[in-house]
């Protein structure tokens, strides 16, 4: 196990894409406490730093042989590490806003429970709504929307010119808000197009 510590990081991950437990178990001990220290100073709270470390590393393992071993491994984890903080410190905030959303709009409705089911039905409605969307364009918005790509980096990742990227994105934003507006969630349209995906 010892001999792991010496190996380079670009080394790990070819290991890692071969499988092996020890490599990916040396990357960890490598990494581990720089990711949660990195996100205990945004989150404040070690569960979440510990919660965001362990969905960081499922992630490496699960996309093992899609890591492109030319780049800088140290930056290509803390990249991926920054978006998972943002995404999470993201959807926190728009449960928040929705909530104080919906008390200010249903003032007689203190059911915190309720209000939670229906920001989860519009999360999940609007998940099922992007299925209807042409492949590339789909692909496109989950790049941006859900993993934090930019229009670049889309660009480069799919060959595709920005333009084109951009493109997609606006004409998957109008078609979400076309179809929830005919599905009659136009008192939380604008929130969640504003908030989720823009």
């Amino acid at each position: 196990m010892g001999t792991f510590a010496e190996i380079d990081d670009k080394s790990l991950i070819l290991l890692i894409q071969e499988e092996s437990q020890h490599a990916f178990h040396e990357l960890f001990t490598r990494y581990a406490p720089r990711i949660y220290s990195f996100s205990y100073s945004y989150f404040k709270n070690k569960d979440d730093a510990q919660e965001l470390v362990q969905k960081i590393f499922m992630k490496i393992w699960d996309k093992r042989n899609q890591i492109d071993t030319s780049q800088n491994v140290k930056s290509y984890i803390f990249r991926i590490t920054v978006n998972a903080i943002y995404d999470s410190i993201r959807k926190r905030n728009i449960e928040y806003v929705f909530q104080n959303y919906a008390c200010i709009h249903q003032p007689d409705n203190t059911d915190q429970t309720l209000q939670s089911v229906i920001y989860n039905d519009l999360s999940h409605t609007i998940n099922g709504l992007l299925l209807y969307l042409p492949e590339q364009q789909r692909t496109v918005f989950n790049l941006s929307k859900m993993d934090g790509l930019t229009n670049d980096e889309i660009s480069v990742k799919l060959n595709i010119s920005k333009r084109t990227v951009e493109n997609h994105l606006y004409r998957a934003l109008a078609f979400l808000k076309k179809r929830l507006r005919s599905m009659g969630y136009k008192a939380y349209l604008s929130i969640l197009i504003l908030l989720e995906f823009m």
